[in-house]
């Protein structure tokens, strides 16, 4: 999907495309091509009834707003074949499964939303260790493919006293029929729940005990307990499902671990008791909604928007406190939606992606937003042209970066020759014409 888009910065006119950056940042560690459909996906590990070996569950979360759907009627309708290959560490694929998936919706606008979506589930049966999967989405219609490669780990269930299984995020908990009826969270981001989400795993026993305690505990990046909680579970049978549910109240936009810790006793004859300890995690994300998931630091993206801003608006947005800040963060971005009656905002995602690639590639001795490159490149987005000049003789190492639609040409020379490149001429223009 391209969309052309105008970005305005202090009144220079900046021609990009939505895919011309690192546009659609939301999935991660996608193998893709651009403009293809993107698609969400998770893995988990459970025991297994066959001896020795452990199940495989592949969940896969594919977008109504990235397949194309067609009207037949008083019905919109869409494909896709989905294609799920396990490979072992050394290379050789060991299992493939491959099933259709159709949907069907009355309402057009549900067809293109980006909220609603298409969960499918497969199972493998595998012998514990490391796997690599490849998930590929292929839309019925267009015939265009996503892919996607992920590294798994599949646990030992079958020799240990006690252990607890990979833990799945939910999305929703419900009954139905006296049956827990369990929606899992394929993203991992908790965002845009309003004040708690559930954890799900399973707990594993062959020691003589009927229950434990399981304390469950939320990391934040750095290794710190955030949030904690215990409980005791019961343990009627040698496989036991766990539900905790978390609170998200108090938690920063960011990155964070969940962890389940349970240590189960059993009292021998001879008055001993035997600690089965087991542990699992995972990781997620909380992330506003509305917002690109690159922005986990509010203060920190309001210091992005320095390009955006003249220097009396952005102290006023830094200034402000709590729900004020974010409320005049949106404000801005919402008044420059290029689509307001749209969930996504393209003009805010393209800047953000364009913030995410420079810092990882530009940053050298200061963040890549703060870099002339990095500048130039959010400002203007990707270069018709690079010349990249290394070993010249008699000369530093230097880049030139050609812009033809809008007749600019950017000269930048690593003065240090240690990849620290400056802009030959600061582009003093840009910072005239900006708003005061």
């Amino acid at each position: 999907m391209k969309i052309g888009l105008i970005l305005l910065f202090g009144g220079v006119v900046a021609l990009s495309s939505l895919n011309n950056a690192v546009s659609q940042t939301e999935p991660v560690n996608q193998n893709q091509l651009p403009d293809v459909p993107l698609f969400f996906a998770d893995a988990l590990s459970f025991a297994s009834e066959k001896n020795g070996m452990s199940r495989l569950d592949v969940y896969v979360d594919v977008g109504y707003d990235v397949l194309h759907f067609i009207n037949e009627g008083d019905v919109y309708r869409a494909g896709y074949e989905v294609t799920v290959t396990v490979n072992d560490s050394l290379g050789p694929a060991v299992d493939e499964k491959s099933w259709l998936e159709t949907i069907e919706t009355k309402e057009y606008e549900k067809s293109i939303s980006p909220r609603t979506s298409n969960l499918s589930q497969c199972s493998f049966t595998l012998l514990p260790g490391r796997y690599q999967i490849t998930i590929q989405v292929s839309d019925s219609d267009t015939k265009k493919i996503a892919r996607l490669k992920k590294a798994v780990t599949v646990r030992n269930y079958a020799n240990g006293r006690f252990s607890l299984s990979d833990i799945m995020l939910v999305n929703s908990l419900k009954f139905e029929g006296g049956k827990r009826v369990v929606s899992p969270n394929i993203q991992g981001n908790v965002g845009n729940i309003s004040d708690s989400f559930f954890v799900f795993f399973e707990a594993y026993k062959r020691l003589n005990v009927d229950s434990t305690l399981i304390s469950v505990k939320v990391y934040n990046p750095k290794g710190i307990v955030v949030q904690q909680d215990s409980f005791y579970q019961k343990l009627p049978a040698e496989v036991t499902p766990c539900f905790r549910r978390l609170r998200i109240a108090g938690l920063t936009a960011g990155e964070y671990v969940v962890g389940a810790e349970a240590h189960p006793h059993q009292q021998n004859s001879d008055g001993s008791s035997v600690d089965a300890a087991a542990f699992s995690s995972r990781p997620f994300s909380l992330h506003w909604k509305g917002l690109p998931v690159s922005i986990v630091d509010l203060d920190l993206a309001i210091d992005q928007m320095q390009y955006m801003l003249n220097k009396d608006e952005l102290e006023r947005m830094k200034k402000a406190e709590g729900e004020r800040k974010r409320e005049m963060f949106m404000a801005y971005w919402k008044r420059r939606d290029p689509s307001p009656n749209t969930e996504r905002n393209e003009l805010m995602e393209e800047y953000y992606s364009r913030v995410e690639y420079v810092n990882k590639h530009f940053g050298h001795y200061v963040d890549g937003w703060r870099s002339d490159m990095g500048m130039v490149y959010i400002i203007f987005g990707v270069p018709s042209n690079i010349e990249r000049h290394p070993f010249d003789i008699d000369a530093k190492p230097y880049e030139i970066w050609t812009y033809y639609e809008l007749n600019r040409e950017f000269v930048f020379i690593d003065q240090s020759g240690f990849g620290d490149f400056k802009l030959q001429n600061p582009i003093w223009d840009i910072w005239r014409n900006r708003p005061r």
